[in-house]
C-alpha cells in the first residue's frame, strides 16, 4: 500500500470524507482546504492512503507536526488519524501511523504524542498494539472573546 504525503490543493480535497469522519464539523471541502494549507505554513504534513476502488477520495489520512518542546525534546505530534468507515479493518489507520514512527525513528525524534478520545476504543486499540502507551491527560478550555 502506498503512502503518498498531499501538499496541492486538489490532493488535499480528496481527504475531506475521511477528515470529517473524525472531525464532523468540518464544513465542505473549500473551508477544508483553506484550514490545511493554513496549517501547512506551521509545519503540519497531511499523508494518506487510497484504496483502489476509490482513487478520488483517500481512504486513510494522517495529519502530523515535526516540533520541539521542553517537556518532550524533539518530537512528532499526531493531530488527526482517521479511516473511512467504509475502509476500515483494512490495515490502513495502522499502516499511516508505522508510517509517522519509522519517520520519527529514522530522523532522531524522541517520541511520537497524540490525542484520543476516551471512547474511542477502536482506535485505542491500534495504538496500544504500536507501543503507544496512556500518559497524560489532556485538558481544554473554551476561550470567550472579552467585549471592549
Amino acid at each position: 500500500m502506498e503512502i503518498i504525503e498531499l501538499k496541492e490543493h486538489q490532493d488535499i480535497a480528496k481527504c475531506f470524507h475521511a477528515f470529517k469522519e473524525l472531525r464532523p464539523h468540518l464544513i465542505d471541502v473549500e473551508s477544508f482546504v483553506n484550514q490545511v494549507i493554513e496549517q501547512q505554513k506551521e509545519g503540519y504534513i497531511v499523508c494518506a492512503i487510497f484504496d483502489r476502488a476509490d482513487p478520488n477520495s483517500a481512504a486513510a489520512v494522517i495529519g502530523y507536526r515535526c516540533m520541539t518542546t521542553l517537556a518532550w525534546g524533539r518530537c512528532i505530534y499526531i493531530d488527526d488519524l482517521s479511516t473511512r468507515s467504509i475502509h476500515r479493518k483494512k490495515g490502513y489507520g495502522s499502516a499511516l501511523l508505522q508510517h509517522v514512527i519509522n519517520l520519527a525513528q529514522q530522523q532522531g525524534y524522541a517520541m511520537v504524542h497524540l490525542d484520543t478520545g476516551y471512547t474511542r476504543h477502536a482506535a485505542h486499540r491500534v495504538y496500544l498494539s504500536s507501543g503507544f502507551q496512556f500518559s497524560y491527560h489532556h485538558l481544554s478550555l473554551t476561550c470567550q472573546p472579552k467585549s471592549s
